[in-house]
């Protein structure tokens, strides 16, 4: 009997690798878990058609079989609005380039919201145009959309002062590649938007985008 043990190094560097291995692919599935946020189909995304920012019309038939992320703002906002379109150029970042995945902002003051006003608008903050949307048309059509179509707040405020002329919404909605709203995530909340982050991969996923 010479002592030594049963098991060379080798056999323990092999070990080692397989449990990280192991753990790795642990993770990996981790992360591909939708958040609490997700849910089964909500409701059908409303249909709509609108002038996007290019000046051509924008419909549904743009973002159908994608996964996409909607939200309303208004480029004179003073409140808001910048924060929720800084969390979807940090999603069109993530994205970028993947024609699996979109981004549709809808204006809640269409009046002001010209065409060259989301133009602008849209180039401070980089937006891929085949990839992010900036939506305007006639208000009460805006505003169905987003009150009867995803169900969230966007209204007057004839008391508001200078940017904050409009009560809007600061959640966005996901969709599915069905066309089906999936959850809200408030854009004011980071917690919130990790959440929006992994649910985008797990549908991403589902749905073969990356």
């Amino acid at each position: 009997m010479t002592g030594e043990h049963p098991y060379g190094w080798k056999h323990w560097v092999l070990m080692g690798l397989a449990l990280a291995a192991l753990a790795a692919w642990g993770l990996r599935l981790w992360n591909l878990r939708p958040s609490d946020l997700l849910q089964k189909p909500v409701r059908k995304a409303p249909d709509f058609s609108f002038t996007d920012r290019s000046g051509r019309k924008v419909s549904n038939a743009d973002v159908q079989g994608k996964v996409w992320v909607a939200d309303f703002i208004f480029t004179r906002c003073a409140g808001t609005c910048p924060l929720l379109s800084g969390q979807l150029k940090r999603l069109q970042e993530e994205w970028k380039g993947n024609p699996g995945f979109g981004l549709v902002s809808f204006t809640v003051d269409p009046k002001r919201d010209t065409v060259e006003a989301l133009r602008k608008y849209a180039a401070n903050l980089q937006a891929d145009e085949k990839q992010w949307f900036f939506l305007t048309g006639e208000k009460k059509d805006l505003f169905k959309a987003a009150q009867e179509g995803f169900q969230v707040t966007a209204k007057d405020d004839p008391q508001g002062a200078p940017g904050f002329e409009f009560i809007h919404t600061t959640r966005m909605a996901l969709v599915d590649p069905r066309g089906m709203i999936r959850g809200y995530y408030d854009g004011q909340e980071e917690e919130d938007m990790k959440k929006l982050r992994k649910d985008v991969r797990f549908l991403m996923g589902a749905a073969g985008g990356r």
